[in-house]
């Protein structure tokens, strides 16, 4: 969107607005992400389900992925909420998530053309987007039998992005076999639980939020991967290094491995 259009003031003003809640751009480019895959992964609930993408929700409860995001984003501003769901610098925004490719904007909105944060979330593909628009008549369908009306495509060349496809963290649980996490939570003790799983998960990447899940029952759950009994020691025998981004840095870089995230931990076979 281009200063000279006839939108452009009043977004950019609410744009500024959520920048400096946000703490600067940058700051928002590296909360919004995460924010998503929080609220992703909250609502897929992938322990209790065994489900790891949104394809695998019902329509009812990809709209609580919204619900969540809007929550999260409130928090995050440190906003209130108004008549809409956010109040950026005494204006009344509405927020509107979509996983498909249009946003559904009610009536109370377009009626008053109000403004409207649209995020817009491609699990498939790990990214995201976040924008303003207004919700003015030239840039919205026909209405559905809610009266909500979608933003068409020339609305879309309207919108004022603040994150543009931007990639989220990815799957914390993609390509886990989430029957056998399930079964694994159940063994005792911890240290054992956590040292089958790593032999059987070996070069995969492990985030510390599955490593929580599946040491659920332990009151210090990363000391079930520490030496001294923990995991460490049980897999040493078998010929196993167990790796994190905190430590044993110096040994991953001796295999060759990229560098491992500050909360991942991998499993990797060195005879």
């Amino acid at each position: 969107m281009k200063e000279t259009h006839p939108d452009f003031q009043r977004l950019n003003q609410i744009r500024l607005g959520i920048i400096s809640k946000a703490g600067g751009e940058s700051k928002l480019l590296e909360q919004f992400p995460a924010l998503v895959r929080d609220a992703i992964e909250y609502v897929i609930d992938p322990v209790r389900t065994a489900r790891t993408t949104i394809a695998e929700l019902d329509n009812v409860e990809k709209t609580f992925v919204g619900l969540k995001i809007e929550h999260f984003i409130r928090d995050f501003l440190d906003v209130p909420k108004g008549v809409r769901d956010l109040v950026i610098d005494g204006e009344d925004v509405d927020v509107k998530n979509t996983v498909g490719i249009t946003w559904m904007i009610p009536r109370e909105t377009y009626d008053v053309e109000g403004p409207c944060l649209l995020i817009c979330i491609a699990d498939a593909k790990g990214r995201c987007w976040l924008g303003l628009i207004l919700a003015r008549e030239g840039y919205l369908g026909s209405p559905n039998q809610d009266k909500k009306r979608g933003v068409s495509a020339f609305g879309r060349k309207n919108i004022l992005w603040l994150a543009d496809g931007v990639p989220f963290a990815s799957n914390h649980w993609a390509g886990l076999n989430m029957d056998r996490f399930r079964e694994l939570r159940t063994m005792q003790p911890g240290a054992v639980r956590a040292a089958t799983f790593f032999q059987e998960n070996l070069n995969r990447r492990v985030h510390r939020n599955v490593i929580q899940s599946l040491l659920w029952d332990q009151a210090d759950f990363m000391k079930r991967l520490r030496e001294n009994g923990g995991a460490r020691d049980l897999l040493r025998p078998l010929g196993i290094m167990l790796l994190g981004g905190r430590f044993r840095m110096s040994e991953a870089a001796q295999l060759g491995l990229a560098p491992i995230g500050r909360d991942e931990m991998m499993a990797v076979r060195t005879r």
